[in-house]
Formats: structure tokens, sequence, C-alpha cells
């Protein structure tokens, strides 16, 4: 069977460790609000307000990714830990690096001695991991 969000998924997944979170993300967003608040008065002006607005609607998707992203992590975290520790070996290592092809078949095997596990059930696992991200997210997946 096809996986249709796998790479959207891997995507968002790797997005996410990138940021370690939403409000990371959303700072780096509105970093030049802050210096533009600080020279003036202390107040925040509606300019600058309806500028974050603006920003936060334009990156909707994005965080929405990482929302989806951090509620499957906090899940796995508490129930699935083995799943948890799959992505985390698998997907979340060195986000901002490029995977290359070959690079998920690696850090599966690596995942297989770490875990342990057997490479079938890593990508059981993985799997799971998407279908939860894509249920989250709202995507339709099949």
């Amino acid at each position: 069977m096809k996986d249709h969000v796998r790479d959207y998924a891997t995507a968002a997944f790797r997005f996410w460790a990138k940021w370690q979170g939403r409000e990371n993300y959303v700072d780096y967003l509105l970093q030049d609000l802050q210096t533009q608040k600080s020279s003036g008065t202390g107040s925040p002006t509606e300019a600058v307000l309806v500028h974050k607005e603006r920003i936060i609607r334009e990156r909707h998707a994005e965080i929405a990714d990482l929302d989806a992203v951090e509620m499957v992590i906090d899940l796995c975290q508490r129930h699935y830990p083995y799943i948890y520790r799959a992505v985390e070996i698998v997907y979340l290592r060195a986000p901002d690096k490029p995977l290359e092809w070959g690079d998920i078949k690696s850090r599966v095997h690596d995942a297989e001695l770490t875990i342990p596990a057997s490479q079938r059930q890593i990508y059981y696992w993985l799997k799971k991991a998407r279908l939860l991200f894509a249920e989250e997210r709202g995507l339709r997946i099949g």
C-alpha cells in the first residue's frame, strides 16, 4: 500500500527538529517585531500587531505542522516510547542537513541496534508516527 503522507510527514518531523517546537519558530518569525517594540515607547503599536497577525496568518500551514508534530511527540513520549525513540533516531537527527539517498535506511539500521528492534518493526513505528501526524494535521490518509 502506498504511503501518501510519507514525504510530507517526514519533512514536518524534520522541520520540528530544526526549530524544536512552535514557540521557537514563531519567535524567529517575530524577531524584527521585538526590535521595533524596544525602540518605541514600550507599548506595541497597532501596526506591529497587524504585522504580527499577518506573519502568523501567512505561516499558518507551517505552524499547524509544528503543532501536529508536537502532539505526536508528546503522545509517543507518554504512551509509545519505542515509536518516539525510532522517530528521534531516524527523523529528528541532523535536521539542518538535507536527507540524501540512503540516509533513512542507515538511520533505521542505527535504530535497530540502539532500541533494539527489527528493521521491519522500526519501519512500522515510523509509519505509525506518520499516520498519527496525518490524523492530527487533518490530512487525507488514503
